[in-house]
């Protein structure tokens, strides 16, 4: 009784202050204000009840709206009470004025918005949620059950991050008085990077907003009428007709897992989330990587880094867990031996390039250093060249043109080459790599290097330098490439290669400029 009065007496309070304010014109030199379930909030025009709310620490719960995208409305989970207005209205499409009076939680509202998401979960394969089994199930399955079609919460991908259980547990949901609907829409795979399963949708429109609004595309759009309503294509076209770029974003902001990445969903949560930049081009995007069982398995945007365009590419977005985890990786030195190439330790694959390098005049090496470099690995390698006296450094395909008219025998790579057989001055050839590429069976020396996440250095992109961080330890005895010229250079009795870490490169680069 005493807190209802207190409650009664603050709104009563902080009416007679906006009634004032309003009266007597003062609100030129106060900044605006309204009450919120007897708080009184100052703020700013521009934004909802929704967001003003979450500044300030009211939660109201929502499945449509969404920091990202524009305000839309569809699930009605975020009904409030605004004094004077008839009936109630949606928090994130209700923009705020001066002298609001809202109400967002109280036992009417309650009721409405558990109608609401019973209705909402009336055609989602909801089961688990209701079973009074529940607490039990997740103690005795740790994690999803793997499965071909999804029809409750101990089968889905997504249930670790599912906003649906968010809304129930604040809503403290345990039933449903409407029967069930399984709508039995056949699972969409016809893509090489999304799985569709529109039994989970809730049409909050999310992902329709984002693809439109956001990334400027209007792939996906609501089709047919009523109770048939499905987000899809037009005319129901695979992803790869369409002008579809694969940024995934319309998986980052689906709150159910309708819309998932094939190959990362059912690692469930990550044991670590990591920050980095990609290394695919020089554009510096940002993206954080999921990390479980010294995997890469799976990779998303980081929302706290604003791209040079609306998202990351299909290559760096989903083809990098695969390709990162290959089985085919190059785990360790080999050495070519009665024309086959065999496993070695690292002392003997050193030696056997010192050997090559010392028995050529330097005019006839090359080095081809890939943009994949770190500026770290780039810097140690221009040293290391310098010494031995090399001025043959390729970077480009065009580049390679000059392996013939400059008469080069040896070619040192880091990137694999395709159609190294038409040199015909060449003689050796290195091969440090991450994978058996193009050139990898004409190689005197291959030796195994690490990809950018499992290495630190920095690299030099359109947004300056950013930095690269390891996550994963790399596979057996591959090493970054700085480690690995830095061998070479210690076997060859080079002085200035003694470094124990990257910090150490950095100084160095520092103070040469």
């Amino acid at each position: 009784m005493k807190s209802y009065k207190k409650n009664a007496s603050n709104v009563m309070y902080a009416s007679m202050i906006v009634h004032l304010r309003q009266s007597k014109n003062l609100t030129k030199w106060w900044l605006e204000m309204l009450i919120i379930d007897g708080k009184e909030i100052q703020f700013k025009e521009g934004k909802t009840i929704l967001e003003i709310a979450r500044e300030n620490g009211v939660q109201i719960p929502t499945l449509c709206a969404h920091e990202r995208l524009p305000s839309f409305g569809a699930c009605r989970l975020c009904l409030v009470k605004v004094q004077g207005s008839n009936g109630y209205i949606t928090a994130c499409t209700t923009p705020v004025k001066d002298g609001m009076i809202i109400t967002t939680d109280n036992l009417e509202i309650k009721k409405l918005r558990r109608s609401i998401f019973e209705l909402i979960l009336s055609e989602h394969p909801s089961h688990c949620m209701m079973c009074d089994q529940v607490d039990h199930c997740e103690k005795l399955h740790r994690g999803p059950m793997k499965s071909g079609r999804i029809t409750g919460c101990r089968t889905c991908p997504n249930t670790e991050w599912c906003e649906l259980l968010t809304v129930a547990d604040e809503l403290n949901f345990k039933s449903i008085r409407f029967p069930l609907f399984f709508k039995g829409i056949p699972l969409d795979r016809n893509d090489p990077f999304f799985d569709r399963d529109m039994n989970l949708c809730i049409h909050c429109g999310r992902c329709v907003r984002v693809c439109q609004d956001v990334e400027g595309k209007s792939i996906l759009d609501f089709t047919k009428r009523g109770f048939d309503t499905v987000i899809g294509t037009s005319f129901g076209k695979p992803f790869l007709v369409t002008d579809c770029k694969f940024c995934g974003s319309c998986i980052d902001v689906c709150p159910t897992g309708a819309l998932s990445a094939r190959g990362q969903k059912w690692y469930q949560e990550p044991e670590n989330q990591i920050s980095t930049t990609c290394m695919l081009c020089n554009k510096g995007c940002q993206f954080q990587v999921d990390v479980k069982w010294n995997r890469l398995v799976g990779l998303r945007p980081d929302p706290k880094f604003k791209t040079l365009f609306t998202g990351i590419c299909v290559k760096g977005r989903f083809c990098l867990p695969v390709l990162f985890n290959n089985t085919e990786r190059l785990e360790y030195p080999m050495i070519k031996v009665n024309f086959r190439l065999h496993p070695t330790n690292w002392d003997e694959a050193t030696t056997k390039v010192a050997q090559i390098i010392e028995t050529h005049s330097p005019s006839k090496i090359a080095l081809y250093l890939t943009p994949f470099l770190t500026d770290e690995a780039d810097y140690i390698f221009q040293k290391f060249a310098e010494q031995i006296g090399i001025k043959n450094i390729y970077r480009t395909p065009e580049d390679l043109k000059k392996i013939d008219k400059n008469e080069i025998e040896v070619l040192y790579t880091t990137e694999g080459i395709p159609g190294l057989k038409k040199y015909k001055s060449l003689k050796k050839i290195i091969f440090q790599e991450v994978f058996p590429s193009d050139g990898f069976d004409l190689a005197e020396v291959v030796l195994p290097a690490v990809t950018f996440t499992e290495e630190n250095g920095t690299i030099t992109t359109q947004k300056g330098p950013m930095p690269i961080l390891k996550m994963i330890r790399p596979p057996d005895l591959a090493l970054d490439d700085w480690k690995i010229i830095t061998k070479i250079a210690r076997e060859l009795d080079f002085s200035g290669f003694n470094y124990l870490d990257i910090l150490e490169i950095n100084q160095e680069m520092e103070r040469t400029g």
